[in-house]
């Protein structure tokens, strides 16, 4: 005690941070670095009923020499009206595990939690009644002492360690802080002296206020004058206070003392795959060497080499530890297998491991594609294994809803993640409360842009924002709010694929509350799982699977998409046309280019186009293409490295070719290699110094000239942040090739299933009706009898799903399609009123038939409208409805071709029957348009098109220009006329006429605009 006191003369134990979610400004790294400043020594934590920022805190502490005392802060069931605390802190590490539950209790009781059962669960704890925030202590100074002893005496019957926590920033009245004493000493109960501190210092009240006003949805914090006290303490302050009572600063003192809590790190906590298997090790090499054989049962390799490879990684996963983890992965793999629910062929670095694909957890020969397993897993480097699998998007909580069942919820978890202010958020939520004037908020947004700087960053490239803050006060106050809040936790969230297991309850090692799937959720995010050594898998839900396996449920023909033939010239020849819409990682302009040039023609190369089409090695890809073919010469600097670097003729494209250079130049292991090239990665020069040394002195050795070993480091460092993971560029072009083999081979079906993905995207699905017509595929409009929620294939022709008509909802189409499957087909319009008049209104009518989906039928659309009323009427006959329907009779009278086509557009977000540009197929021909979505940047286009939308306006010196919106069958773009075209052609201009230009296109803001030069009416 005695030495903590002489190291600091004061402790802070009630501290409330930025995880207390939108309750308060405190950030973490700024609390515990002014702490350290201020000379404190130990601190304590203790959010509202959760431990969000726990391990955050504690490390930091531990980094900055303070000890941490990790609590919380506990919302009770209390049977008054009025809000009741306590404070809880752990001892030891059991105690730790206890606020774990405590804190999982509080997520999953909304009302707050019972003294009963805190009673129950705070073994190993220190609990505080916080003096202003617990109802004994109100009680007791509203005069009510016998209520207020009977209730103390109810937790010192609960509590062996209970303390009364005087809050010396609100209690500055000794009268007060004597009668809490004096209460305190009859009873038996030691007293503490607690300051809570909800925000750094006093200027952030009004982040604090701010965030309160966020998070309660209102416009002003009526807040208490406790509230205005609740900065952090800085000595001369606390001395002031603490000074009458060195009594409490003792207790207090003591209190820190007996905390002890450590926390392990780095050691994995491996989920049992089957505890009754009791030699994991064996059991995995068992299944490993059994699937090997499986795979190369007849294949023509050196089974030898491979059997050698195999034994190695086993013995490399059993030293470090990673058996169960293996075991794991296979074995929710093999029960999506079983329930033919496709996986992933893998992602990341896990393709590089022969056990991976022995087991069947990737579908990638890592030894055929020359993939090394240290990239993955480093016997030199200890880190934990990542095997990340794709599932279709359709079918992942399948797997996840599995892995809980087996394993039991308790230990199987969702990952939480934190939302956090950005400048543009912090801004329209402080503009909400405030009220502020949203031309102040459009301009400050305009002179932000898309950037994602801070708003430090900002400001200093914003002569504007600071001219505006200048002037105005309210402006000024939002920039400087916006600086406190961004950065804190806004709300928080499921992490997107990943899954948190653990050997034994999660509860041990992480808070928990309510998540999806029937699972819990974590309160610690992923990096403070890792550090605790939980193990994490990403389970991803990939939509190109989810059309891989609809287009082999569809066509039916037993096709195991891992073993279609890999050299399949149909496939290549499509590829290298530059056909590649609706291709996984091939569907870019600029990636279609790449494999135009490339004249792709094998799988290696579109692995190597996946790796170079990116920011970087992008540049190398005009010389890359004429060294393929021969126009450039391909040079090695040394010959040594012709071997490694010969598939890619002669640069480093993967990361795997830096691993091997280092390892046949300097003789590093190829352990050692990937610790270079993961050090090159990262830059730092004082690093990058010495293992230039490290490696010029053993390639030396290596018997390599100092001259050559240099020119090899420098040129492997020059690569290094470009090369790309070899295994992940072959396990994702292996989804781009399975994809491209369907397209190519069952192209109706593929196109039918991948517009029924992308329903709601009327951009791209006009992209594949072109591409249909131009193989001949006719796509159908909507049929009411035909159709369905889907895209389907019909009499070698496509129907168009009538869940992409226009207010017909999934809901509604699901009735409406049960109506049909239990009927039967729709015989006539007046049938199909009186089968689904209870089921569709008017307005849901109409839009099927402005969508043509009651084409069927034979009336003009016209007509359905306008006898909509009558066919009702008619509905109401019952038995009689054949004798009325021969009363009912239907004109001919139908819309304008214009109007139809409007109207079809509208209602089904582009045209298919009634396209107002097939009417100009001989112009488009003659005057060779181009359509709109495959213009020239930076060239003249001659367009063909309609006006959708039309704004005209006034330059500076008072002449008339217009802005419009314009649109072809394929595409719209926005367009510009300039005062001297404008006025010679706008009394020509309406949407209701079709157009031929000139236009000149640039990218304005990152957006496509097109000049319009000399413009025409299409008569």
């Amino acid at each position: 005690m005695e030495n903590i006191r002489s190291a600091t003369k004061y402790i802070n134990l009630y501290s409330e941070t930025e995880y207390s979610i939108l309750s308060s400004p405190n950030k973490l790294e700024q609390f515990v670095l002014k702490a350290k400043e201020y000379g404190y020594k130990a601190l304590g934590i203790s959010d509202q009923n959760n431990m969000y920022g726990a391990i955050k805190f504690y490390l930091l502490c531990k980094k900055n020499d303070i000890k941490p005392i990790l609590g919380i802060n506990v919302t009770l069931n209390s049977q008054s009206n009025i809000k009741s605390n306590l404070l809880i802190y752990a001892i030891n590490n059991e105690g730790y595990k206890s606020i774990l539950k405590i804190a999982t209790a509080c997520k999953l009781n909304a009302d707050g939690l019972t003294i009963d059962y805190l009673c129950k669960m705070c073994n190993d704890c220190k609990v505080i009644i916080p003096s202003d925030e617990n109802e004994i202590v109100r009680l007791y100074n509203e005069g009510s002492y016998d209520n207020s002893i009977i209730l103390l005496n109810k937790y010192k019957s609960c509590f062996n360690n209970l303390f009364l926590g005087l809050d010396m920033q609100t209690y500055n009245s000794k009268v007060k802080i004597d009668s809490l004493l004096n209460m305190a000493s009859k009873n038996n109960i030691e007293c503490l002296a607690i300051n809570k501190t909800s925000y750094l210092n006093n200027e952030d009240f009004d982040a604090y206020k701010m965030l309160k006003c966020i998070g309660l949805g209102i416009n002003e914090y009526p807040y208490t004058e406790k509230e205005m006290n609740q900065a952090f303490l800085n000595p001369m302050q606390a001395n002031d206070l603490f000074r009458k009572y060195p009594k409490l600063i003792e207790n207090t003192e003591k209190f820190c003392e007996d905390c002890n809590v450590n926390i392990e790190f780095g050691k994995y906590k491996m989920p049992n795959f089957d505890e009754n298997i009791k030699e994991p090790n064996n059991y995995l090499k068992e299944l490993s060497i059994i699937g090997l054989s499986k795979r190369l049962k007849n294949a023509n390799v050196n089974k030898d080499k491979y059997m050698e490879r195999l034994l190695y990684e086993l013995d490399v996963i059993t030293k470090m530890g990673f058996c169960g983890y293996f075991l794991f992965v296979y074995d929710f793999v093999k029960y999506a297998k079983k329930n033919n629910i496709l996986v992933g062929p893998g992602r990341g670095s896990a393709p590089g491991s022969l056990v991976a694909y022995s087991l069947g957890i990737t579908e990638i020969d890592p030894i055929k594609y020359d993939l090394l397993f240290e990239r993955f897993l480093n016997p030199e480097r200890i880190s934990m294994p990542d095997i990340d699998t794709d599932f279709p998007d359709d079918r992942r909580d399948d797997i996840i809803r599995y892995v809980g069942k087996k394993y039991g919820k308790e230990r199987i978890a969702h990952i939480s993640t934190f939302g956090t202010f950005g400048v543009r958020l912090a801004i329209r939520d402080i503009a909400r409360v405030k009220k502020m004037s949203n031309l102040y908020v459009e301009e400050i947004f305009r002179q932000i842009g898309n950037s994602n700087d801070t708003i430090k960053e900002i400001l200093e490239n914003s002569s504007t924002l600071k001219r505006m803050m200048n002037e105005n006060k309210e402006v000024e106050e939002m920039i400087n709010l916006v600086g406190k809040l961004e950065g804190i936790p806004r709300n928080i969230s499921t992490h997107a694929a990943g899954i948190i297991m653990a050997d034994t309850d999660l509860v041990n090692y992480t808070p928990l509350q309510y998540g999806m799937n029937g699972l819990f959720q974590t309160q610690y995010e992923a990096s403070d799982l890792e550090k605790i050594g939980l193990v994490k898998t990403d389970f991803l839900g990939i939509r190109n699977l989810t059309i891989i396996e609809n287009v082999l449920n569809i066509i039916n023909k037993n096709i195991n998409i891992n073993s279609i033939p890999l050299d399949d010239e149909k496939t290549y020849k499509m590829i290298a046309s530059g056909d590649t819409d609706g291709l996984f990682q091939l569907e870019s302009s600029g990636m279609r280019q790449t494999l135009q040039q490339l004249k792709t023609s094998s799988f290696t190369d579109i692995v190597n186009a996946i790796a170079l089409y990116r920011p970087g090695p992008m540049a190398m890809i005009p010389s890359f293409i004429k060294r393929k073919f021969g126009l450039e010469k391909v040079t090695y600097i040394h010959k040594d490295l012709e071997n490694i670097l010969k598939s890619t003729y002669g640069a480093i494209v993967f990361q795997e070719q830096i691993i091997l250079i280092a390892q046949k130049i300097a003789g590093y292991s190829l352990g050692q290699a990937d610790i270079l090239r993961r050090a090159m990665s990262k830059k730092d020069t004082k690093m990058m110094t010495a293992e230039r040394e490290r490696f010029v002195e053993a390639a030396t050795k290596n018997g390599y000239t100092n001259n050559i070993s240099n020119t090899v480091y420098d040129y492997i460092e020059r690569f290094a942040s470009y090369g790309f993971n070899k295994s992940h560029s072959v396990a994702y072009s292996m989804i781009a090739y399975q994809m491209s083999y369907l397209k190519c081979h069952y192209y109706k079906y593929f196109m039918s299933v991948l517009m029924s993905n992308t329903i709601g995207n009327t951009h791209l699905i006009k992209m594949y009706i072109s591409n249909c017509n131009k193989q001949k595929i006719k796509v159908n409009a909507p049929s009411i009898n035909i159709s369905t929620e889907e895209f389907i294939v019909k009499d070698n022709t496509i129907y168009y799903s009538l869940l992409g008509i226009q207010n017909l909802g999934a809901l509604t189409l699901k009735a409406l399609l049960e109506e049909r499957n239990l009927n039967g087909i729709y015989t006539s319009y007046d049938e199909f009123i009186k089968r689904t008049k209870n089921i569709l209104n008017k307005r849901v009518v109409e839009s099927l038939i402005f969508a043509g989906a009651l084409d069927d039928f034979n009336i003009p659309r016209k007509q359905m409208i306008l006898e909509y009323e009558t066919s009702i009427e008619l509905s109401n006959y019952g038995g009689i409805l054949k004798e009325k329907l021969n009363e009912h009779f239907f004109s001919d009278e139908e819309y304008t071709f214009e109007e139809i086509s409007k109207l079809e557009k509208e209602y089904l977000g582009l045209n298919i029957k009634y396209d107002i540009f097939k009417k100009y197929f001989v112009i488009k021909e003659k005057y060779k348009t181009t359509d709109i979505n495959n213009v020239q940047i930076g060239k003249k286009n001659i367009l063909l098109f309609v006006i959708s939308q039309i704004r005209s306006i006034k330059t500076k010196k008072g002449d008339e220009m217009a802005f419009l919106e314009i649109y072809d069958d394929t595409d719209s773009i926005d367009a510009v006329m300039f005062p001297e075209v404008y006025n010679t052609n706008k009394d020509k201009l309406n949407s209701g006429n079709v157009y031929l230009c000139e236009a000149n296109v640039e990218n304005r803001d990152a957006k496509r605009q097109a000049i319009i030069q000399n413009i025409f009416v299409v008569k």
